[in-house]
């Protein structure tokens, strides 16, 4: 048993033995070393090395980054595809790495099996100054100065890519990682040093092109100038413009609108929302998941930047920024129309609704839906309940026609020349306003103001008048009269008004403003 005992413990012994045998303690030079056809002198190798952390880890589901020796000025890469040995990468950290040399395209790498931090809060060398990229700038902290890009159209707002930049002699491949902050960010302008490590992609021997350089961040492009955008201040009008088949002539183009907000938002992330503006002119705003800081409400004067659009047929502004100016602004005045068009695209407006095509289309579930609804002209127009007004979910039952219909003219024509699709979007419940059954539309002319009126209403009529309604936005009448063409309204409070007025056997109604 003890001879047994002996040979085991030799055995393990003779293990122990060869695995630190086959473990060789080499400086990073060594480990970088290549053969006379570019491949790796230690290829497959099991090396010890030590050195100091130099940028970002290029890989945050494993391991890249660059371990530097500031006795040989030169530098390897660690890699781990999807490990990262318990260690996070710090830039100045002194590390002991064992680990395999692999070289991948060109590049030396170790894959580590250990990482032992041995101090933190080392210097980081100077970047070298170089006019050429090559095997002495792989893995090493170089600037190139005075260069510019080559072709702004390279340059991606997102994800990683190449670019390529010249300082009028020589040109330079750049790699922007997308783990770094440049990603995402507009282009650099003019003429810039630029600062990273020095990478390889080449996969044919003798490993002797495609060399790149990899900025760390932002900082490594000095100075890092970009084009401010230009946003031309416009009417909301001109950036509605369309041309002959219905298309936006400014479709693309970055604007300054201004107006106030008119409804709810209809998106619950992102926006969609109207600004309309004094003329009764407005435009809808979308963003598709941001909101930019703001929460949409009625009656806040706002200035969005942006990007003109058209999305079947309906107008629109993509902000890039929105600003808050002021809050409960008034809103304009509805305008009362029989059809719907390109006009009232984007305005308030209010229709005359008998009653609805068919009753079948009003749901109850709490979902979008759309309505035919009757004009006393005959005609069939299109009204949209939202899913997010409380419109939605309302049985029908609380609901009955006639009624005045108010709302934001809108469109959803998915083929040129648009000009079909459109509808009218009801904000609220206090939208759609009841008023008694007539058969007889008053046809003569008719005026009444001022409107908006503060005390009194003038009716100017050459017909008789037999008697005067007013209602509330909720229906309520709030005033009766008999036969007058001086209406006393003082005692109203600031708001939207119903009158109809009975002339002779036949009914005008009309929408009145009270200003305080």
């Amino acid at each position: 048993m003890k001879q047994l005992y002996t040979l085991l413990f030799t055995f393990l012994l003779f293990s122990f033995s060869t695995s630190v045998l086959a473990q060789t303690q080499v400086s990073i030079a060594e480990a970088r070393a290549t053969n006379p056809d570019g491949s790796a002198a230690l290829d497959g190798e099991i090396v010890e090395v030590t050195g100091i952390v130099i940028g970002p880890n290029f890989r945050p589901a494993g391991l890249t980054f660059v371990l530097y020796s500031t006795e040989d000025n030169i530098g390897i890469t660690i890699f781990a595809l999807d490990d990262n040995m318990g260690y996070t990468v710090t830039d100045g950290d002194s590390l002991t790495v064992v680990g395999e040399v692999s070289p991948f395209n060109g590049l030396n790498e170790i894959i580590p099996s250990l990482i032992t931090v041995d101090s933190q809060g080392n210097a980081i060398p100077d970047p070298i100054v170089v006019t050429e990229l090559n095997e002495s700038t792989e893995s090493n902290l170089v600037r190139i100065e005075d260069v510019s890009l080559v072709d702004e159209s390279q340059w991606q707002t997102g994800g990683s890519f190449n670019v390529d930049v010249s300082d009028g002699t020589n040109m330079y491949q750049v790699r922007i990682d997308s783990d770094t902050d440049i990603s995402g960010m507009e282009a650099p302008q003019g003429v810039f040093d630029i600062t990273g490590i020095g990478g390889q992609f080449d996969n044919e021997a003798p490993f002797d092109s495609g060399y790149q350089l990899f900025p760390r961040n932002a900082m490594d492009i000095d100075p890092y100038n970009i084009t401010a955008i230009e946003y031309p201040a416009i009417s909301i009008a001109q950036a509605r413009q369309i041309d002959s088949e219905g298309v936006l002539t400014r479709d693309g183009e970055r604007a300054e609108l201004n107006g106030v907000v008119h409804g709810i938002n209809l998106r619950s992330t992102g926006l969609q929302f109207f600004i309309i503006d004094a003329t009764n002119t407005g435009i809808a705003v979308f963003a598709g998941s941001e909101n930019f800081g703001y929460l949409v409400s009625q009656g806040d004067d706002i200035t969005i930047k942006g990007e003109l659009s058209q999305f079947n047929g309906l107008a629109q502004i993509f902000p890039d920024e929105i600003t808050l100016n002021s809050m409960d602004n008034d809103l304009v005045d509805p305008l009362m129309v029989s059809t719907l068009g390109e006009f009232t695209e984007g305005s308030l407006v209010t229709i005359n609704a008998i009653n609805l095509a068919d009753e079948m289309d009003w749901m109850d579930d709490g979902s979008s839906f759309n309505i035919g609804v009757v004009t006393p002209d005959e005609d069939t127009l299109t009204v949209r309940i939202d899913d997010l007004t409380d419109l939605a979910g309302m049985p029908l039952s609380m609901i009955s026609f006639p009624a005045f219909i108010t709302g934001i003219g809108s469109q959803f024509d998915t083929s040129e020349p648009y000009d079909s699709g459109y509808q009218v979007l009801p904000r609220n419940i206090l939208d759609i306003v009841t008023y008694l059954s007539v058969e007889n539309i008053y046809e003569g002319e008719i005026k009444i103001y001022p409107n908006p009126a503060i005390d009194v209403l003038t009716i100017d009529t050459q017909d008789r008048i037999e008697s005067i309604q007013v209602f509330d936005l909720t229906g309520k009448e709030v005033i009766r009269s008999g036969a007058t063409s001086r209406l006393d309204i003082s005692n109203l409070n600031t708001g939207m008004y119903t009158m109809m007025i009975q002339i002779e056997d036949k009914i005008h109604i009309e929408k009145i403003h009270v200003a305080q």
